[in-house]
Parts: structure tokens; C-alpha cells; sequence
């Protein structure tokens, strides 16, 4: 078995059409592409998510911390 992790290699391996498909250079490549672009969006997504996640966090902390403060005004306004 070849080392496949030799640039070259790599290259001819994407550059190389795919025998059952019929498919040609720019079959391959832009197969790699739309699979890059997948995954390029799933991430992009998911960082999205927890970013609105996280300040939906830091609102929920903000609102709490601000409830204490005003009790404890209040308290020392009533003294």
C-alpha cells in the first residue's frame, strides 16, 4: 500500500477520474468543493448556534444581576 500522504499523491488521487462514475477532472473537483462548502457551512452554522446560545446566556445573567441590585437599593433606600 502507497503512502497516500505524499502531496503528490494526494493530488493525482484528486485529480484522477473516477472510474465507475465516467466523471472527469472537474466532476471530482467539484465534488471536493461542494463537500468543503458542506462543511465549511455546517461549522459556520454551529458557531452561530452557541454564539446565540451564549449571549441569550449572558442576557438571562444580566437580568438576574440587575434584580439584585435593585433589591438591594431598595433595601438600603427603606433603612
Amino acid at each position: 500500500m502507497e503512502n497516500a500522504s505524499l502531496p503528490t499523491d494526494v493530488w493525482n488521487d484528486v485529480t484522477t477520474p473516477w472510474l465507475d462514475d465516467g466523471g472527469d477532472v472537474t466532476t471530482n473537483l467539484l465534488y471536493i468543493r461542494d463537500l468543503a462548502l458542506k462543511v465549511i457551512y455546517a461549522v459556520i452554522g454551529t458557531v452561530g448556534v452557541f454564539g446565540n446560545l451564549f449571549v441569550i446566556v449572558v442576557f438571562i445573567f444580566f437580568i438576574k444581576i440587575a434584580d439584585k441590585v435593585s433589591n438591594q437599593i431598595k433595601s438600603n433606600l427603606s433603612e
